[in-house]
C-alpha cells in the first residue's frame, strides 16, 4: 500500500501554508456540524468563532438543503475547512439538478452584487415575503452566509450531464487580525479552484476524512466521533472496532513524539476508502531521525500473532516495571490486533524529518 501513503506526502505539501485544513468526503449528517466546528475554533480568535460556526453550519446544511442525490445515484458531497493567512475559507461541493442549479446560479448573482445594507434589507424581505420550500426557502441561507463573511460568495458550476451538475461554493471568513491597511496582494483569499483541484483528488482516492493541524484532546475527540459514525460495521464483517483503535493509537503517537511547529503537535490524519477495506495513515514531524523506529516496525512486521502476543506481553511488563510509555507496546498492539504490516516512510526538508506511518485494515 506504499501508493497509499505517498498520498499522504503529496497532500501535506499542498498544505504547507495551511494552519489547519480539514476534508470531508462521507456520510452527510447533521450532527456532524458540532466536530466540524470543534475542529476549526483552534485557529479562530475569539470574536470571530461565533461567525464562523454560523457559516460552518449554514456551508455544511447547504449540502442538505441542495444536494440532489437522488439524481446522481452516488454521494459526490465534500465539505472542507483551510485556514490560511488570516482567513479561514470554507468549501462545498456536492451535485445539483439542472433547477436546482438555476436558482443557486441566479441568488448568488443577485447576492454578490449587493452591499452590507443591501444585504440587510434582502434578507428581511426573503424572511418576510419568501416562499418556503424543500430547498430552504428564498435563499435565506446564502444571504446569511455574504452577510456574515462580509465578502462575495465563490462560486462554480461544471456540467456532468444534461440534467445533472458539479456545485462548488467557498466562503471566505477574516479570523485573525483586521487586514485593511495591509498589502491589497496578502489581503485576497485563496480562488475556489484551488479547493475544487483538492475535491478532485480527494474524490479520486476515495478519502472520507483528512485532517492537518495541532493534534491534543481537543481535535482528537471530534475527528474520532467523525470515524465512528463512518466505520460502522459493514455486511457482518467487524471493522469498525479496529478503525477506532487504530486511529486512536496513531494520532496519540503523534501527541507523544512528535515534534512541535511553532508551538503546536503538528500533523496530518487521513482515512481512505479500499477495494478491500480502509486505510489509515498520519504523517508530522518528529525530534532526530527515524531510523531506530524503521528499523523496530520492519522487526515487528515479521513476527505472526503467537510471537507478537508474546512480545506484547513482555514490552508492557518491561514498561510497567520502568515506568515507560515506550511507542513500541503501542505499534505491537497496533500490529497484533490488525494483523497487516504496518507502513512506513519518510521525508527531509528544511524543518526535519517528516514521519508517514500507515496501514490497511481489511473486511474479515
Amino acid at each position: 500500500m506504499k501508493d497509499q501513503i505517498a498520498l499522504i506526502d503529496i497532500l501535506r505539501k499542498c498544505f504547507t501554508g495551511d494552519k489547519i485544513s480539514m476534508n470531508y468526503h462521507g456520510l452527510f449528517d447533521d450532527a456532524f456540524t458540532e466536530q466540524l466546528i470543534a475542529l476549526a475554533e483552534s485557529d479562530v480568535e475569539k470574536k470571530a468563532k461565533k461567525r464562523m460556526a454560523l457559516l460552518i453550519s449554514e456551508s455544511f446544511q447547504n449540502i442538505v438543503r441542495h444536494g440532489d442525490l437522488e439524481v446522481s445515484g452516488k454521494e459526490e458531497s465534500m465539505f472542507g475547512i483551510r485556514g490560511i493567512d488570516k482567513f479561514l475559507h470554507i468549501f462545498s461541493a456536492n451535485s445539483v439538478s439542472k433547477s436546482t442549479k438555476d436558482f443557486l446560479e441566479e441568488k448568488l448573482d443577485e447576492i454578490n452584487k449587493l452591499d452590507k445594507e443591501q444585504l440587510k434589507a434582502l434578507y428581511a424581505e426573503a424572511l418576510e415575503n419568501g416562499t418556503i420550500s424543500s430547498k430552504g426557502g428564498a435563499g435565506l441561507g446564502l444571504i446569511e452566509m455574504a452577510r456574515k463573511s462580509e465578502r462575495k460568495i465563490q462560486k462554480k458550476f461544471k456540467k456532468i450531464t444534461e440534467e445533472l451538475y458539479a456545485f462548488y461554493m467557498q466562503i471566505d471568513l477574516v479570523i485573525g487580525e483586521t487586514i485593511e491597511d495591509e498589502d491589497e496582494t496578502q489581503s485576497e483569499p485563496i480562488s475556489i479552484k484551488e479547493n475544487e483541484i483538492i475535491q478532485e483528488l480527494i474524490t479520486e482516492h476515495e478519502i472520507i476524512f483528512l485532517y492537518k493541524g495541532d493534534f491534543s484532546s481537543d481535535t482528537m475527540n471530534p475527528i474520532l466521533s467523525i470515524m465512528k459514525q463512518n466505520t460502522n460495521d459493514e455486511n457482518g464483517k467487524s471493522i469498525g472496532f479496529k478503525i477506532f483503535h487504530s486511529s486512536v493509537e496513531l494520532m496519540q503517537n503523534i501527541v507523544r513524539y512528535g515534534a512541535e511547529i511553532d508551538g503546536k503537535k503538528e500533523g496530518i490524519f487521513s482515512l481512505n476508502k479500499t477495494k478491500n477495506g480502509y486505510y489509515l495513515c498520519t504523517g508530522n514531524y518528529i525530534v532526530g531521525d527515524s531510523e531506530n523506529f524503521e528499523k523496530f516496525i520492519s522487526d515487528i512486521n515479521q513476527k505472526d500473532k503467537t510471537e507478537l502476543d508474546l512480545l506484547y506481553r513482555k514490552t508492557l511488563k518491561e514498561s510497567a516495571l520502568n515506568d515507560d510509555d515506550s511507542a513500541g507496546i503501542g505499534m505491537i498492539d497496533l500490529r497484533r490486533v490488525i494483523m497487516n504490516k504496518i507502513d512506513v516512510a519518510k521525508g527531509i526538508d528544511s524543518k526535519g524529518t517528516y514521519l508517514m506511518i500507515g496501514l490497511e485494515i481489511t473486511y474479515k
